[in-house]
């Protein structure tokens, strides 16, 4: 049995920051993950701009810079193969970054381990007791005053907790591969919408950019025949895959146990924000942790956690929900993107409140 103040499951973002803020405060910070490091995952690879707030306030700015990236300037909307705008980013300071995610959560898994987290990869969860404290795993039992479950959308920490709302039909599945960046690649995320669904591609390095796609598996489930629409030389690929996209909140919490990141919500890929509602969330979580740690009042820091958990998502969500509620609904989408293209101010004051700069 291995004994720890947090035991944290999940080493993506959300985890790994929290186990960083906690080993940082001098606790015993035991973070699980099934995966070797460094690996790749389902994702657009953008980091929202409210990313840099987190890295100045952890002195993590520099450390950031340096990693291998594209700056992204920008975002086009394409609607069944028809140009309908383009946003500009006005500022270049504080942009959005497209970074690999095998990148980004390796160093944050790295800085985790240097402010004193151990780390335990290629590690399977197989049960938790939110009573007891403990996590059953492959590599034997791991037990903490809290646990975190920071394992994502189908997070088995929720479910073994009874914190997963019931299961709800989805039918839209997210995909994901790389390829060779093409030489008129620019630094803008390109947004193509169509009856199937919707994909995103931008450069992630000079010489790669990803190709990001959530389509509904009732009109088709070959990502590859969407894709050639964009890239008629478009050769096979590998693709990674992940579903649901659409699930309801989780309860933040019981007893012993958190959920943070993708484990307590999930925000619609298309506006890129998922990436910094984990690190906000994770942020939040441990610092509400550090509080109930020191008094012994697991309790109280919850509910402190869990308003300021409702508070983030109450302030920041609501164009993410507009966008799921418009792409969800395809004669909305088509309606609403008309009246935008009249209206491109509309589109500002969106673009704004999502990648404020």
């Amino acid at each position: 049995m291995s004994s720890h103040d947090v035991v944290i499951v999940g080493a993506a973002p959300a985890g790994s920051l929290a186990a960083l803020v906690l080993a940082r405060a001098g606790h015993r910070v035991a973070l699980l993950d099934r995966a070797a490091f460094p690996r790749t995952k389902v994702c657009g690879n953008c980091v929202n701009p409210v990313a840099w707030d987190i890295w100045q306030q952890l002195g993590l700015t520099e450390s950031y810079e340096a990693l291998p990236h594209h700056e992204v300037t920008g975002f086009t909307v394409n609607c069944e193969g028809r140009f309908v705008f383009e946003q500009t980013f006005h500022s270049r300071r504080r942009a959005p970054r497209a970074i690999a995610r095998e990148v980004l959560d390796d160093w944050l898994c790295r800085e985790a381990q240097a402010a004193g987290a151990e780390f335990f990869p290629e590690t399977t969860v197989t049960g938790v007791d939110p009573n007891r404290g403990t996590v059953q795993t492959s590599r034997g039992e791991f037990t903490g005053k809290l646990i975190f479950g920071a394992d994502g959308r189908n997070s088995l920490v929720a479910r073994q907790s009874g914190l997963m709302p019931p299961p709800r039909r989805c039918h839209r599945v997210a995909w994901q591969t790389s390829i060779p960046a093409p030489a008129d690649l620019d630094n803008q995320v390109h947004m193509h919408l169509f009856e199937e669904g919707y994909f995103g591609y931008c450069r992630y390095s000079p010489t790669h950019a990803v190709i990001s796609m959530v389509l509904d598996s009732r009109r088709t489930q070959d990502p590859f025949l969407l894709a050639r629409r964009i890239f008629p030389r478009f050769m096979e690929q590998d693709w990674l895959r992940m579903n649901p996209i659409t699930r309801a909140p989780a309860r933040n919490g019981t007893g012993r146990v958190w959920l943070i990141g993708d484990a307590a919500r999930v925000v619609e890929p298309f506006t890129g924000e998922g990436i910094s509602f984990a690190l906000s969330t994770g942020h939040l979580a441990a610092q509400a942790a550090i509080k109930a740690l020191a008094r012994s009042d697991i309790a109280s820091a919850f509910k402190s956690y869990d308003r300021s958990h409702r508070r983030l998502y109450r302030r920041k969500v609501w164009v993410n929900a507009f966008v799921r509620w418009g792409l969800t609904t395809p004669s909305y989408t088509v309606r609403i993107l008309r009246v935008m293209e009249r209206a491109p101010a509309i589109v500002s004051f969106l673009s704004h409140r999502v990648h404020a700069t």
